[in-house]
């Protein structure tokens, strides 16, 4: 059994991390799958899919690595339209410190085990969406394989 599922949101800020727990689970609970993997994916390259346990300390320590990997102060070719000739876009910001934390710390997608028709998260783990550039629309699919 493999089930595709896409989902629309919309992000709050930079940092945003929008748990997206309850809609795996309720995929997953609906695809009847008993033993498998879930697979969490995000299409964009500012926004990463994390295992984490949520709130207000964990986004402030996403910050902290943030500005230390990537400081929102330095000079970021990426950033100046005066060097920068690919993939511009009309309304392009200043967000090279989001790709390059995607890159150095975030994840495209992360997968989680389901045993007996049900994610194997620990205790504190929720599956969180982040935000590492700025609100907007944005999509995360969801992809449930097993038996």
């Amino acid at each position: 059994m493999i089930l595709f599922k896409e989902f629309e949101t919309k992000t709050g800020c930079k940092l945003d991390a929008l748990d997206v727990t309850e809609d795996v689970t309720d995929l997953v609970r609906s695809s009847g799958v008993k033993e498998g993997s879930v697979l969490v994916f995000s299409p964009h390259t500012t926004c990463c899919v994390m295992v984490a346990a949520p709130g207000a300390a964990t986004v402030a320590a996403l910050q902290d690595a943030m500005e230390r990997v990537a400081p929102v102060a330095a000079y970021y070719a990426h950033d100046d339209l005066d060097v920068r000739t690919e993939n511009l876009v009309e309304d392009e910001s200043a967000n090279a410190p989001a790709h390059i934390f995607h890159v150095v710390a975030g994840r495209a997608s992360e997968c989680i085990p389901v045993t007996n028709g049900e994610l194997r998260l620990g205790t504190w783990q929720r599956i969180l969406f982040v935000e590492l550039d700025c609100s907007r629309p944005r999509r995360y699919c969801v992809q449930v394989l097993g038996e």
